[in-house]
């Protein structure tokens, strides 16, 4: 069981964005507390990640609902003609015009119509916050602006049992927006095996299954269709029960097999950080520089 001095904290402050969220964690914490906690940052770093860039995140959802019109809700079938239809002229066209006509910015915006197109066809590759796993935990997702400093800057802060994990950024006026998304994007990936896991779903398992499922595959839309066929096979189930023990965090199994399998054929709903490499050459991830202006040292 986690230590009474376990917590998780994450705090940002840039531009007109404050937003701050901490959990403490001791014996009798439940790990879905944990688990809903991690949910909200996930979601508060992956969605910002998008319009630090400088994406038109607002337009591309208000053209995504248009977007999945004709596709089955509640489907995972339907993603494959969503992920054709992102080459369209069309949707060509909204993305050009979400990523400003940048094209270091369309695979971004590209990215953020695909999924924004998913949450309207009700099909998830991460566990959201609003997951009915989480239902009941609104208070461990809590969030306010009481960040514990004045500059800018982004921290993330997690000592929860023997997973420790700190991520701090700070920024002036030469840090780039760039380097603000990937920095965002780090702490996304940090979280996102750890919602599943904490709440007693077996990722590892899941993982090695994912490995073996992918192979060598590469993206496309039939090696997507092949991921979306295998998800619904006896097979896939038989792994889903199996890394899923306790009922009620069996959607959270599928949705981390199906987002890990995406992942696996290179397939983006979020700013990567391969894609920001390949799209900013000169793009260099800062290392921590130690605690955060005005931050005191956290005892371990």
């Amino acid at each position: 069981m986690p230590e009474s001095s376990d917590s998780i904290d994450f705090f940002a402050r840039y531009k007109d964005w404050v937003s701050a969220r901490s959990i403490s964690c001791n014996g009798s914490t439940n790990p879905k507390d944990v688990s809903a906690y991690l949910a909200a940052v996930r979601e508060d770093a992956a969605d910002k990640a998008f319009t630090v860039l400088g994406i038109d995140t607002k337009s591309l959802d208000a053209y995504s609902s248009k977007f999945a019109r004709s596709a089955k809700k509640g489907d995972y079938s339907s993603i494959v003609d969503v992920y054709k239809s992102l080459g369209s002229s069309e949707a060509d066209s909204e993305i050009s015009k979400a990523a400003q006509n940048r094209e270091e910015l369309k695979p971004f915006a590209k990215a953020y119509l695909f999924r924004s197109t998913l949450r309207q066809l009700g099909l998830q590759w991460y566990v959201p916050k609003d997951s009915k796993t989480f239902a009941g935990r609104e208070k461990a997702q809590k969030a306010s602006t009481a960040v514990p400093f004045q500059s800018e800057g982004i921290s993330f802060m997690a000592k929860y049992g023997e997973w420790i994990s700190i991520k701090k950024l700070s920024i002036d006026a030469a840090t780039k927006p760039e380097e603000v998304a990937a920095h965002l994007s780090s702490i996304r990936l940090a979280t996102d095996r750890k919602v599943a896991q904490i709440m007693g779903v077996d990722t590892e398992a899941l993982d090695a299954y994912a490995a073996e499922a992918t192979g060598n595959m590469r993206k496309s839309a039939a090696n997507l269709q092949k991921i979306t066929e295998l998800l619904c096979s006896a097979d896939a189930k038989k792994q889903i029960d199996a890394a899923a023990k306790d009922p009620s965090v069996r959607d959270a199994a599928i949705i981390y097999l199906f987002g890990k399998m995406l992942q696996n054929i290179k397939i983006d709903l979020e700013v990567s950080p391969d894609t920001l490499m390949d799209m900013f050459p000169g793009l260099k991830i800062p290392k921590p520089k130690g605690r955060m202006p005005g931050q005191k040292k956290k005892k371990q």
